[in-house]
């Protein structure tokens, strides 16, 4: 199953189950043909960073933030190097990014996550 939250306001916008042998990958652009996400920033963990989901975001008038793991070696090292270039060369000011790293452990291993933003 997949859902659509307002989470800030607990309400389900909507639902929609994965067909048999199937996945999230492709339940969510099927999802999000039913809503209207204009204006709105739709977040999605690492199972929906795919470029048609994005696309399909953006197409519905919306932003994203989408979750990115390093399973996704090559994006992973891109946004790295992105941020590390642009603080170098100043086209980013420190000051405008929020940073939050966490921990955790669990299912036998040690998870950080860290997020970098930009204002």
């Amino acid at each position: 199953m997949i859902t659509a939250w307002v989470a800030e306001r607990g309400v389900q916008l909507g639902q929609i189950a994965t067909e048999e042998k199937s996945n999230e990958i492709t339940a969510i652009p099927a999802l999000l043909e039913t809503l209207d996400v204009r204006g709105a920033t739709v977040t999605i963990d690492a199972e929906g960073c795919q470029k048609k989901i994005a696309e399909k975001i953006i197409d519905g008038g919306a932003n994203y933030l989408l979750a990115l793991k390093a399973n996704h070696p090559t994006l992973h090292q891109e946004v790295i190097t992105y941020f590390e270039h642009a603080q170098q060369d100043r086209t980013i000011d420190a000051k405008s990014l929020a940073t939050h790293e966490a921990a955790d452990k669990g299912h036998g291993r040690l998870e950080t996550r860290a997020s970098v933003v930009q204002r």
